[in-house]
């Protein structure tokens, strides 16, 4: 959804005050060798923050993911983090064709120490880089990237990204978050236009990435004049409720009380329908004026639990059709909102 959320900024939202906070829930597809066809479609969900660039707009980002996944209920979170363009750069840097680099982007995700040294060898990598391709894939957190840099000018770049992540560090540990993520250099997107941090988020026993997201500050402008920094994430509800699964969370169904008031006198089926929804339940008026027992049909149809009929007071008793058990009752308003629970 990240190019229909930058087409959306660039087309209507150029006047917006920055930073701008978006969130989106919707369906996406994505065509991929790597998808079964049945995953091909699937519900997001996600946030985009535009126009800031700063270490706490990333922990702002990161901080919402987590207790994001917090609060839907999943135990032992943890959050991958790697930067895009650290390890381009420094891939750039090493002077590696495209097959080397594929071959070195292996090595460091399998934590090859020995068969990275092997390789760094055989394609005569500068000592200092070759310190910093060690340094970095045995980092496991942030805070341990700060022992790593590199001396002379064609590195300012590199340098920079790194001190972003010590910045990022210390924004997380404002947060109380910097125990739930992990660095691994390793870590890149193939989508292509991020430009700064990248992650994911996982639990354990699932085996898949259930969101991931990260910094795309030269991707809006593709759609527009506008040349904003962003940064987001999303989640795939599918794999959230896989993991909630797995954990042993039980998804509880919809317990959302469903009524249909049924009268002939509209101020009286008017008042019933919004006592009923400020006690919290679900209710709608019969407005097409069919008779009582269509009304039940209706009723079957759209899974409603039950269809009221009210006389001329709200004080007198009301008929009440149980539609899952088929079964009547006759009984005063202010008893059948006790009845189902409703809170006055």
């Amino acid at each position: 959804m990240t190019a229909p959320v930058a087409r959306i900024v660039t087309t209507r939202m150029q006047s917006a005050p920055e930073p701008i906070r978006l969130f989106y829930i919707n369906n996406v597809f994505r065509y991929s060798q790597s998808y079964l066809k049945r995953e091909r479609e699937f519900c997001q969900a996600g946030v985009e923050l535009v126009g800031c660039n700063t270490s706490e707009a990333d922990g702002e980002i990161l901080a919402l993911l987590t207790s994001s996944l917090k609060q839907v209920g999943l135990n032992d979170v943890r959050i991958d983090l790697g930067h895009a363009s650290l390890l381009k750069d420094l891939l750039n840097a090493a002077g590696l064709d495209e097959q080397q680099k594929v071959a070195i982007q292996g090595l460091l995700a399998c934590r090859d120490a020995v068969g990275l040294k092997k390789f760094m060898e055989q394609n005569s990598f500068p000592s200092n880089l070759r310190d910093a391709f060690l340094e970095l894939s045995g980092c496991r957190r942030l805070n341990e990237v700060s022992s790593v840099s590199l001396g002379g000018s064609k590195y300012d770049e590199v340098n920079k990204q790194l001190e972003s992540l010590n910045e990022l560090q210390e924004t997380l540990k404002a947060y109380k978050v910097d125990d739930l993520v992990f660095f691994d250099f390793s870590l890149t997107k193939k989508i292509e236009y991020y430009t700064g941090m990248v992650f994911e988020a996982s639990v354990p026993n699932l085996g898949l990435p259930i969101g991931s997201g990260g910094r795309y500050d030269s991707f809006i402008e593709k759609f527009g004049k506008l040349r904003l920094p962003a940064t987001g994430f999303a989640l795939e509800i599918g794999k959230l409720l896989q993991a909630l699964t797995a954990q042993g969370f039980e998804i509880p169904s919809n317990t959302e009380t469903r009524v249909i008031v049924s009268s002939k006198f509209r101020s009286v089926a008017v008042e019933a329908v919004k006592t009923l929804r400020e006690a919290g339940v679900i209710a709608s008026l019969e407005i097409t004026r069919r008779s009582l027992e269509k009304t039940v049909d209706y009723g079957k149809i759209t899974e409603a639990d039950y269809v009221v009929s009210v006389d001329s007071s709200l004080k007198s008793p009301v008929t009440v059709y149980d539609i899952k058990s088929a079964s009547s009752q006759k009984v005063t308003f202010k008893t059948f909102l006790s009845d189902i629970g409703g809170q006055p």
